[in-house]
């Protein structure tokens, strides 16, 4: 394993995957690449052995490269402070060779909103597989809505928004009795390996809720090319986004700027526009495409006071 002295690593671990990402000094990226899915929820289940199998596989990917000298790794389902989030840090910093204090776990959640806001000022919703609106007091208190998972809610995030989409195009299938036509149709289609029941469900269950949410790309190429039936599925999710936002100001007491971000953020203007008129007017409402990978090698340089 080769020393880097100016490398700093940021982690986005999820349910369908995990990224990572080295940067210099200067924050250029070095090298990235990814892995399969660890979370906290997979550390509870008999799945954790297998997560950290993962984990040290990737890390090992990462060491053939460099050595970082600070890691940030942004975690879904994490519990800050918890005994999940200690296996975590010292798995990773023995993989790397590293001191503990070096390696900072954290709910993925607060790595997104740090990077959007400073403690205290704004509301993040983030909807990447999920959705979830957040807010990060000065005194480190979290406020947050939704991010119940996909077998309650998540309503707005990627594996809702394949569904929805998918929802749409079977239903008009059954209506008619054969394969429904349109754009947004086609690409489902052409993304899952058929038109027929039997080679859409082998793929949907099969791949599970990654699969799904890996829809939202299609349904988003699909409403850039003016397809009626999934802009409505976006404008919904929109709505829902802007739902979260509302719930948490709402307990807060007070008006404050709203940020999108994570994957459903770059499905474009007809979820964007539809969240931001759902917001309560006056509302400032921006949209961040960094990706949360990005945000947490960017915390790790600010760690070592090299943020900028």
């Amino acid at each position: 394993m080769a020393d880097a002295p100016g490398a700093y690593l940021g982690l986005d671990a999820g349910g369908s995957s995990t990224r990572w990402l080295l940067v210099g000094e200067s924050g250029d990226e070095l090298a990235r690449g990814s892995g399969g899915p660890i979370s906290a929820i997979q550390l509870r289940t008999d799945e954790r052995e297998a997560a950290l199998e993962r984990l040290a596989a990737l890390l090992a990917e990462v060491g053939s490269t460099a050595r970082p000298v600070r890691v940030v790794a942004g975690v879904t389902g994490l519990e800050p402070g918890s005994p999940d989030a200690l296996t975590l840090a010292m798995t990773a910093a023995q993989a790397l060779a590293l001191p503990e204090p070096a390696v900072r776990v954290m709910p993925d959640i607060h790595v997104a909103y740090l990077s959007a806001f400073a403690p205290g000022s704004g509301v993040l919703v983030y909807a990447g597989t999920g959705s979830i609106a957040f807010h990060l007091s000065a005194g480190g208190v979290g406020t947050r809505a939704g991010g119940h998972g996909y077998l309650v809610d998540d309503a707005g995030g990627g594996f809702w928004i394949g569904r929805e989409a998918l929802k749409r195009v079977l239903r008009r299938a059954d209506e008619q009795g054969a394969p429904a036509g349109g754009t947004l149709a086609g690409g489902l289609y052409a993304a899952l390996g058929g038109s027929d029941w039997d080679a859409i469900r082998r793929a949907v269950y099969a791949g599970g809720r990654a699969r799904v949410a890996a829809l939202t790309r299609v349904v988003a190429l699909a409403a850039a090319r003016g397809d009626d039936d999934a802009r409505a599925v976006l404008a919904a999710a929109g709505a829902e986004l802007a739902r979260l936002a509302r719930v948490v100001s709402g307990r807060l007491g007070v008006a404050l700027p709203v940020v999108l971000a994570g994957g459903v953020a770059r499905c474009g203007a007809p979820l964007t526009s539809a969240m931001e008129e759902a917001l309560p007017s006056g509302t400032r409402f921006s949209v961040s495409t960094r990706e949360p990978v990005e945000a947490a090698a960017a915390l790790a340089r600010e760690q070592a006071g090299l943020s900028g």
